[in-house]
C-alpha cells in the first residue's frame, strides 16, 4: 500500500535550486549563439580547448551546452568513450515532426554524463518539448542520499507539453531517496507541476534503456505530488527497458490516460526505502509496476522478479483511483510480496479518485511463479504486511453502476511449488473473510504450499479453474474444476538446459487435461501469453497457454463439428454437439464395432510416442478403445469401461523405418450403447525408459517393492495382464510400493499401470505419493485389467517418489500389473 503525504517542500527547494544554478551558469559563461535550425553541435570533454561546437572543433564542457538555446530539428552529439562532468539543462525546443535530439558521436563507449554527486538530475529539461535524447550513459552516484534523478522533464507551463523520448540510454548508480517522490528520484522521470491552469504532457516514450542501482525507481510519469486534481497525460509509452536493482518501484504512471506498459524486464527490486528530511513525503513501500489516478493503463509483456520491498514487495500494482487496467501476458516470479497487489479506494487530501473504488480491473494470461518468496534470488526482504498471490490491502474494490464492476481474474497460470512456501492464493490483508466480490475464472493453479484462500461476499464467481496440489478447506466451490496435474512443461523454469523457459514454461503437453477445459469470456483479448489465438466462441484452455501442446493429431477434440480428418471404422460414428468431454463436440460411436481412425504421418523411425486421449461408454461394464495399429509394431491400446470420462494412455514405439501410426477410438463388438471419446493427443517422448523396476513383476519375486501394510501381498503366476506373473493383494489394507529414486525435482512423470479386482465393486488403487505433492491415486471396481494413468509433479528439492497398489477393503484380492513411470519432455 502506498500511503503518501502531499507536503514536498524539499523537492520544490530541490528544483529552485536547479533554476538557481542554471541561471547562475548563464550569467558567468558567455552565451553561444545557434546556428540556423538543424545544425549539430559536437561536445568532446576530452577536448584540451573549448572550440565553437563542430565536430572539428568541438565543445569540451557541459556549459557550453547549457549555455546555448537549441532550435527545431538540431543535435546535440557527445563523443564516444568521452566523460563529461556536469548537469545539463540545454534550452529550446524542437516542433513537431522535428524534434532536438541529443546522442553521441564516434566509436566506442556510450558518453558519460556524471553529474558527480550533486542534487538534481543530470540532465533536465523545463517547460521544454519535442526532445530526443538517446545513447549516453548517465550517473550520479553520491555518499548519501538527496533528490537526484538521470533525466527529468518537467511542465510547468499551464499547458500539454508535447513529445519526449529518451530511448538507448545506461542510467545507472543515481543515489536518491529510496522512500522519497517518484519523478525526482527516477531514472527517467516526467513531471507535472501543480498550475493553475493544469499542465500535462502528451506523447511520452521510454524505451530500450538500461537502468542499474537507481534510486527511487527507474521510470516515472507523474504528478510532482498524488494527483490532486491535476489533468491526465497521454500518450505516455514504456516498453523493451531493462531495470536492475531499482531502490524502491521500477516503473508508475500517476494521472495518466491510455498509458502502455509493455516488454520491461525489472529485478531485485526494492531494497531501500531512506527518507527525505522530517516533514517532507516519504513512502517505504514499493511495487515493481503499478500505477494511480489513471484510466484506460495495460501493462502487458514485462517480467518484475525478485522484488524484497517488505511493505508491499508485489511485481505488479492497480493502485488507487484506477479505471480500466489491464494486465495481460506478464511474468512474474519470486517477488516477496506475491503477483499483484490491489487496493481498495482510500482518501487522499484534494483528490477525489482516491475515493472511488478502481474499476475495469481485468488480470488475464500471466504467469505466477512461486511469488511470496524470495528464494533462489540474490536478496531477501522479511514482510511487514503479509504475501500473498492475488494481494488484497483491504476488501475486494467493487464500483457500483460500472460495466466491469468488479476485478476479473481470468487465465492466468500460478505456480507454487517451494518447500514450505505458504503463499496464500487470494490474501487480504484484513483477513481470511473480505467483503466484494471477484470473478475468478479459468486459473490454472498449482499449488504444493500451504496457503489458501479468503471468502468473499456472495456473488462472487469462480469457475472452469484448475487446482491441483493442496486442496485447502479455503479453496473456492467450483463446479466445473480440474484437479489433475496441468503437465506445464518446465514448472519453475527448474531444468535451465530446457528449450522451454520464462513464459514458455507454463505450455502444457498435449495430453494435459487444462486444453479445452475453460469456459468462454467474452471479450477475452483475443490471445494468450505466448500469442495464440483465443475464440470468441470455442472452449479456451485453462491457464495462460492456449496452444495444443504440439499435439500431432488433427482436429483432437473434434471442434470442427465435423470428423476429417479422422475417418469412419466400422458401423459408422458421428461427430456430435452432446456428451464433450471440453468444448462442444465429441466422438460418439454406435454400440457395437463401431469407431474412427486417423492416420498421423511426418513420424520419426525408432521413437517412443505417447497416445492420450479420454473417454466413456453409455453402459457400465462395455468397453471403448483407445489405441495405435500400423507403425511398425503390434498393435496396442487401453480399454475403457467407464460411464464418465476416463483417460487412457498408450506408449508406442515407431519400427526402424515407419514414418506413420493409425491412432482410433473403437467401441468394441457385442454392446448395447454408444461409446464417446474426446481430446485425444499424441506426443513424442525424448525421455522413454521405464523408471520402474521389476515393473510387470516377472521376476517372480516382489523385490524391490516392499509390502505397504501388515497385510501381506505377494507375486503370483496367476492374473497377469502380460508375461507371467502379477501383484495380488489381501483383502484389504494390503498393498505393495516402490520407492524410484534418481528422479528429477520439479519433473513431470506419467504413472501408468492396470489394476483389477477378483470381486465386482471392490476397489484397488493405483498411486504415487511422497514426491513433494499431495498423494494421488485412481481407483477401479472392475474384474478385468483397466489402467490407470496418473500425471505428477515432483517437488522443488523431490527426486523420488512411491509408487504402490494398494486393496484397502472388501472380501476379495486386488491384483496389479505392468507398472510405467516415464518423465514428460
Amino acid at each position: 500500500m502506498k500511503r503518501r503525504r502531499s507536503d514536498r517542500p524539499g523537492v520544490r527547494a530541490s528544483r529552485i535550486l536547479t533554476l538557481l544554478a542554471t541561471l547562475a551558469g548563464a550569467l558567468l559563461l558567455p552565451a553561444h549563439t545557434a546556428l540556423a535550425a538543424g545544425t549539430t553541435y559536437y561536445v568532446n570533454c576530452s577536448a584540451a580547448t573549448n572550440g565553437s561546437g563542430t565536430q572539428a572543433s568541438p565543445w569540451n564542457s557541459v556549459s557550453s551546452v547549457n549555455s546555448t538555446t537549441f532550435a527545431a530539428g538540431d543535435s546535440v552529439l557527445f563523443a564516444a568513450g568521452t566523460t563529461c562532468t556536469g548537469q545539463l539543462t540545454p534550452g529550446g525546443s524542437g516542433s513537431s515532426g522535428s524534434p532536438i535530439t541529443m546522442g553521441s558521436y564516434g566509436t566506442g563507449a556510450k558518453p558519460v554524463i556524471d553529474a558527480n554527486g550533486a542534487t538534481g538530475p543530470v540532465i533536465h529539461l523545463l517547460n521544454q518539448q519535442y526532445w530526443e535524447i538517446g545513447g549516453l550513459d548517465l550517473t550520479n552516484a553520491a555518499s548519501s542520499p538527496a533528490y537526484r534523478s538521470g533525466v527529468l522533464a518537467e511542465n510547468s507551463s499551464g499547458g500539454v507539453l508535447h513529445h519526449i523520448r529518451v530511448h538507448d540510454m545506461n542510467i545507472h548508480n543515481i543515489t536518491g531517496y529510496g522512500g522519497g517522490w517518484y519523478s525526482t528520484n527516477a531514472g527517467v522521470g516526467v513531471q507535472t507541476d501543480h498550475t493553475t491552469p493544469v499542465s500535462t504532457w502528451d506523447d511520452v516514450v521510454v524505451e530500450n534503456n538500461t537502468f542499474d542501482h537507481v534510486d527511487r525507481i527507474a521510470v516515472a510519469v507523474t504528478p510532482d505530488a498524488d494527483g490532486q486534481g491535476t489533468g491526465l497525460t497521454t500518450g505516455t509509452v514504456i516498453r523493451n527497458n531493462t531495470m536492475t536493482y531499482d531502490g524502491a518501484d521500477d516503473i508508475l504512471v500517476v494521472k495518466n490516460d491510455g498509458a502502455l506498459i509493455d516488454g520491461n524486464k525489472a529485478g531485485y527490486g526494492g531494497a531501500k526505502n531512506t527518507c527525505p528530511p522530517s516533514g517532507q513525503y516519504c513512502n517505504g513501500a514499493s511495487a515493481g509496476i503499478w500505477m494511480s489516478g489513471s484510466s484506460n493503463t495495460v501493462v502487458q509483456n514485462n517480467e518484475v522478479y525478485c522484488h524484497v520491498n517488505g511493505a508491499d514487495g508485489t511485481g505488479y500494482d492497480v493502485d488507487w483511483g484506477n479505471h480500466n487496467t489491464t494486465f495481460q501476458y506478464n511474468y512474474s516470479h519470486q517477488n516477496l510480496g506475491g503477483f499483484m497487489l490491489v487496493m481498495p479506494p482510500f482518501s487522499i487530501a484534494n483528490e477525489p479518485t482516491s475515493t472511488v473504488p478502481s474499476d475495469g480491473t481485468v488480470i488475464r494470461y500471466n504467469i505466477s511463479e512461486n511469488d511470496g518468496t524470495n528464494s533462489g534470488c540474490p536478496a531477501s526482504g522479511t514482510p511487514t504486511h503479509g504475501t500473498g498471490v492475488f494481494h488484497f490491502v483491504g476488501n475486494i474494490p467493487n464500483q457500483s453502476g460500472s460495466s466491469a464492476a468488479v476485478p476479473l481474474i481470468y487465465n492466468n497460470s500460478i505456480y507454487v511449488n517451494k518447500s514450505g512456501l505458504n503463499t496464500p492464493i487470494l490474501y487480504s490483508r484484513r483477513g481470511s473473510s473480505v467483503t466484494g466480490t471477484l470473478s475468478f475464472r479459468n486459473n490454472a493453479v498449482f499449488n504444493y504450499g500451504t496457503g489458501g484462500y479468503f471468502t468473499t461476499s456472495s456473488g462472487s464467481v469462480y469457475s472452469n479453474n484448475l487446482f491441483y496440489g493442496t486442496h485447502p478447506s479455503s479453496e473456492p466451490t467450483d463446479s466445473a474444476k480440474v484437479v489433475t496435474d496441468p503437465e506445464f512443461r518446465n514448472p519453475g523454469n527448474a531444468a535451465t538446459s530446457s528449450s522451454y523457459t520464462g513464459k514458455n514454461a507454463y505450455q502444457v503437453h498435449p495430453s494435459s487435461s487444462v486444453i479445452r477445459a475453460g469456459t468462454v469470456i467474452s471479450d477475452n483479448g483475443g490471445k494468450d501469453a505466448l500469442g495464440n489465438t483465443v475464440s470468441a466462441t470455442a472452449a479456451p484452455n485453462i491457464g495462460a497457454y492456449n496452444g495444443t501442446g504440439g499435439n500431432l493429431v488433427s482436429n483432437a477434440g473434434f471442434e470442427s463439428g465435423a470428423l476429417s480428418p479422422w475417418t469412419n471404422s466400422g458401423a459408422v460414428p458421428s461427430v456430435t454437439s452432446s456428451n464433450a468431454r471440453t468444448g462442444n463436440y465429441a466422438l460418439t460411436t454406435q454400440a457395437s464395432g463401431s469407431g474412427a481412425n486417423q492416420t498421423l504421418t511426418g513420424l520419426s523411425p525408432n521413437t517412443t510416442y505417447l497416445l492420450t486421449g479420454w473417454a466413456k461408454v453409455a453402459n457400465a461394464g462395455e468397453t471403448l478403445a483407445i489405441g495405435v495399429k500400423n507403425y511398425g509394431g503390434t498393435e496396442t491400446f487401453a480399454n475403457v469401461a467407464t460411464t464418465s470420462y476416463t483417460q487412457a494412455a498408450v506408449l508406442f514405439t515407431t519400427g526402424s523405418s515407419s514414418t506413420s501410426a493409425t491412432v482410433y477410438c473403437w467401441k468394441n463388438s457385442g454392446g448395447s450403447g454408444a461409446g464417446y471419446c474426446d481430446d485425444l493427443a499424441v506426443e513424442a517422448l525424448s525421455f522413454a525408459t521405464n523408471a520402474i523396476t521389476n515393473a510387470g513383476f516377472e521376476s517372480g519375486a516382489l523385490t524391490p517393492w516392499t509390502q505397504s501394510t501388515g497385510t501381506a501381498s505377494s507375486v503370483v503366476a496367476s492374473n497377469a495382464r502380460s508375461g507371467t506373473y502379477s501383484l495380488q493383494t489381501g483383502v484389504s489394507a494390503s498393498g505393495a510400493i516402490q520407492t524410484v529414486g534418481g528422479l528429477t525435482s520439479s519433473g513431470t512423470y506419467l504413472l501408468a499401470a492396470w489394476a483389477k479386482a477378483a470381486t465386482a465393486g471392490e476397489e484397488v488403487s493405483v498411486g504415487v505419493k511422497s514426491f513433494g505433492g499431495t498423494e494421488t491415486y485412481l481407483r477401479t471396481s472392475t474384474t478385468s485389467y483397466a489402467q490407470q494413468p496418473i500425471f505428477f509433479t515432483t517437488g522443488a528439492s523431490t527426486t523420488s517418489a512411491g509408487l504402490y497398489c494398494y486393496k484397502n477393503s472388501g472380501s476379495g484380492a486386488g491384483y496389479c500389473d505392468d507398472y510405467t513411470l516415464i518423465k514428460l519432455p
